[in-house]
């Protein structure tokens, strides 16, 4: 029953956690941003009553939330394993821009950004357990210059897009950390920090929501009675933590029977059967030399215990358990005890006997022992019954001296001495700790720079650390620098101290001087890593200083060394890598993964008059007259151009030339592509009867990249910067610059390197020091996608236990038969 009502507690809990209402902060409203003024942030009109919409603009700014806001906000996350972002947003087109960050430094920490850039939104934030930023990208334009009401929720591992209270897509993910225990962490509206990601257009709300169902807030007709992905989570460790407590009662109700089994045998009184006897709780009783006693139905014996006898020979008696002393003897004015014996006179015994002194003669004939010398040697000693040889070694019979003790011989006996480094009485000896006491008979004579240790029988002088031996008492320095036998690493300095030395990294080092690596002000990017003061060892694909520069890999290669990419084939760089795509004329064989011929003549892709005949060549075509009336003219978008004509499309962009019935475009020369290297992967629409027209000056329309108002600047390197169209590599992602907007984003498998290999085979993107990026082509599958709506065929469980573990068997039930999943990607 206690079972019982505790799963049905839980269960209560549970349904009760369901219907609490969600723990909301007003994140603009911290900011206060109505009493205060702040660069780039002006008021204006939005859609919603009674909120006021701020418009961001400008490239510098700081709304940056301090203080108990961020601490309230921290808390929020940290609480519950669901939450919400709610906004209201109008973005400008072509933006990229963070709606609300927790970052620390340059580093992602938990993220919603819109990029108008790829038309997309996407969820940056570091999994449980884990190091590295993830991104999670939701395909939808919302940089279109009108309002939108977003929400993004993540419940457990599941997260969820709401555009104007439409869901739009649910996914599976890790599930965020939600420690918030990151160093300098702090938290940002409208960027990602003081200078990157600048969001611009306006916000009339940020809200962040803790608990199930946020987007209720913003959209309260949406449906909310199917429980969330987190509320599962919750039901499911409520249910596991019951099972556990339910087998802990079971283990303990056992034990308690076991107990109950037990006394049932025991009578009323608890009393106690021994040899026929009964004894009752509690008493007493001796037993032979035991003493014994009846406690709780149980018996327990021990030895009786006896008075300390006060005499040298204690005796015990037949029938008695402890030994007694018998009396004593006085004799002459002394009192001898029980059993001693001693020699009044000479060849006389006496020994006392229970109070009686019994003396008897010792005859010489019997008791003394036969000697190995002459009568005429030996020779009597006063007190003694019996006579002596000189010169006997007694220690050689036997002796009875202590181990650590010498024996001596004398004239009728021996006697023992305790050696050196013992006292005693030669009988027993104890070690003498001559470190206890300095100098003299018993001390040490240790000298400084040394410490006393203690051996049996005597003691040596240890030399301190830094020092070595110059005798038995004494030790001197050691130079360890000098004598090269320090730790330091080998780009520390190596000082030398009394005794000991210490260590210091040079300069252009640091560390603790045991172990120094050498200082790049500013780091090494793109995985590149540090070699050197100053100087960066870049990985593949990558230059520079601080490894910030890409390498063409397409640029001509040196004599002798094969391109790249095998002609016809012509290369494409990318940040840190490059891939290779056909060259015009020519397509992919999507079987032998090789690059073979268009023939524009039969799929009627040429330019060639109607009066001439096309003639497939490789990699393109060539008109040929064969009539009279044959003209060398080209037909070109339903209209004829002559022979020899050039003209201009895209705005004066693109410049075409008609030659001989083939007609080509490339793009018009800008005024600053002249300093640059351009070769053929960036000219891919170039043909060579066109190579002239490119040289054609472009307007300025056209050339944006040029103009130096629309180029950006790297995120930690200001010093860099980059052309409108160009891309770079930072923190793992490509980023691009377009406009003077920068945008980045994860790899593809095409932006580095291509998804297949020359063998055709799939492989996944590899970038010096990032992870591989999620693609599902290079993966071999398709990415997984959480099945919506996991509970919403279940009946409403109101009460009880029953309701609350059908709703557990349906879920797991519906979770072990999944089998396989949408891609991740589709809509919802």
């Amino acid at each position: 029953m206690a079972g019982a009502r505790a799963l049905l507690a839980a269960c209560y809990c549970w349904w009760w956690l369901a219907a609490a209402a969600a723990t909301e902060l007003d994140l603009l409203g911290a900011l206060s941003l109505h009493n205060t003024s702040h660069a780039g942030v002006t008021l204006a009109p939005g859609t919603l009553p009674q909120r006021s919409a701020y418009v961001l603009q400008g490239d510098s700014r700081s709304l940056q939330i301090e203080g108990e806001a961020f601490n309230h906000a921290a808390e929020l996350l940290r609480r519950s394993p669901e939450f919400t972002v709610l906004t209201s947003l109008r973005q400008e087109p072509a933006n990229s821009g963070t709606i609300i960050s927790f970052s620390h430094g340059f580093n992602r920490y938990l993220e919603v950004q819109s990029s108008g850039r790829r038309d997309e939104v996407r969820l940056h934030y570091v999994a449980a357990g884990g190091a590295a930023p993830r991104v999670e990208t939701f395909p939808f334009r919302l940089a279109d210059g009108s309002w939108h009401r977003v929400a993004l929720s993540v419940s457990g591992a599941q997260a969820t897009l709401y555009v104007d209270c439409h869901l739009l897509y649910r996914r599976l993910i890790p599930p965020p950390d939600r420690n918030f225990t990151q160093p300098q962490l702090t938290l940002w509206i409208g960027q990602r920090n003081n200078k990157h990601s600048l969001f611009k257009g306006a916000l009339q709300e940020v809200r962040l929501v803790s608990g199930p169902h946020g987007y209720l807030a913003q959209c309260p007709g949406l449906d909310s009675e199917c429980p969330t992905c987190g509320q599962f989570a919750l039901l499911q460790a409520t249910v596991q933590e019951l099972t556990t407590h339910i087998h802990d009662l079971s283990l303990k109700l056992v034990g308690a029977e076991a107990r109950i089994s037990r006394l049932e045998q025991c009578d009323c009184q608890k009393s106690c059967y021994s040899n026929g006897t009964v004894h009752a709780d509690g008493a007493t009783w001796q037993r032979d030399c035991n003493r014994c006693s009846c406690v709780h139905g149980e018996i327990t014996c021990r030895p009786v215990e006896c008075d300390r006898a006060e005499c040298k020979n204690p005796v015990l008696h037949p029938g008695e358990c402890c030994p007694t002393c018998l009396r004593q003897c006085l004799l002459w004015g002394n009192l001898y005890e029980h059993g001693e014996r001693f020699a009044p006179k000479e060849c006389a015994e006496c020994v006392c006997h229970d109070g009686n002194m019994q003396c008897t003669r010792v005859d010489p004939e019997l008791a003394c022992p036969r000697l190995p010398c002459d009568p005429p040697q030996q020779f009597s000693v006063p007190g003694e019954c019996c006579k002596f040889c000189p010169g006997v070694d007694y220690c050689n019979m036997g002796h009875s001296c202590d181990e650590n003790a010498t024996c001596m011989n004398l004239n009728t006996k021996y006697t023992c001495k305790c050696n050196q480094g013992f006292q005693g009485d030669g009988l027993t000896c104890q070690d003498v700790d001559e470190c206890q006491e300095a100098g003299g008979l018993h001390g040490h004579h240790c000298h400084s720079n040394t410490r006393c240790v203690n051996v049996v029988g005597g003691y040596v002088c240890q030399c301190l650390g830094g020092y070595t031996r110059k005798d038995k008492f004494n030790c001197v320095e050691v130079d360890e620098c000098e004598g090269n036998t320090h730790g330091c690493h080998a780009d520390a300095v190596c000082t030398n101290t009394p005794g000991s030395y210490t260590c210091r990294c040079r300069d252009g080092y640091e560390g603790d001087g045991y172990t120094c690596m050498p200082i790049c002000p500013g780091g090494c990017l793109n995985g590149g890593t540090c070699v050197a003061p100053g100087r960066c060892g870049c990985g593949a694909g990558f230059a520079g200083a601080r490894c910030e520069r890409d390498l063409d890999e397409c640029t001509p290669p040196a004599p002798r060394t094969p391109p790249p990419c095998a002609p016809p084939a012509l290369c494409v760089n990318t940040p840190g890598s490059y891939y290779c795509i056909c060259a015009h004329g020519y397509k992919k064989d999507p079987i032998l993964n090789t690059c073979k011929d268009v023939d524009e003549c039969t799929e009627g892709s040429h330019t060639c008059h109607h009066s001439a005949r096309c003639v497939n060549i490789d990699g393109g075509f060539r008109c040929e007259c064969f009539t009279e009336n044959c003209e060398l003219s080209c037909s070109w978008q339903g209209r004829v151009v002559s022979e020899g004509a050039t003209w201009r499309e895209a705005g004066g962009c693109r410049v075409c030339t008609c030659a001989a019935g083939v007609a080509a475009c490339a793009r018009a020369t800008c005024a600053c592509d002249a300093d640059d290297n351009v070769t053929a992967t960036f000219q891919l629409d170039l043909l060579s009867t066109a190579a002239s027209a490119s040289l054609v000056s472009a307007p300025a329309s056209c050339c944006p990249h040029c103009d130096a108002r629309y180029h950006c600047r790297h995120q930690e390197m200001h010093h860099v910067t980059f052309r409108s169209g160009e891309r770079w590599l930072y923190q793992c992602q490509i980023c691009e610059c377009l406009l003077g907007e920068v945008d980045c984003w994860e790899p593809e498998c095409e932006e580095g390197g291509a998804c297949c290999s020359a063998g055709g085979a799939p492989h996944r993107l590899q970038l010096a020091g990032c992870e591989p990026p999620h693609c599902a082509a290079c993966q071999g599958g398709q990415c997984a996608t959480l099945v919506s709506n996991l509970a919403c065929c279940v009946h409403r469980a109101r009460r009880g236990v029953t309701a609350a573990l059908a709703l557990v068997a349906l879920w797991w039930g519906r979770t072990r038969g999944r089998t396989h999943r949408k891609h991740r990607g589709a809509r919802r």
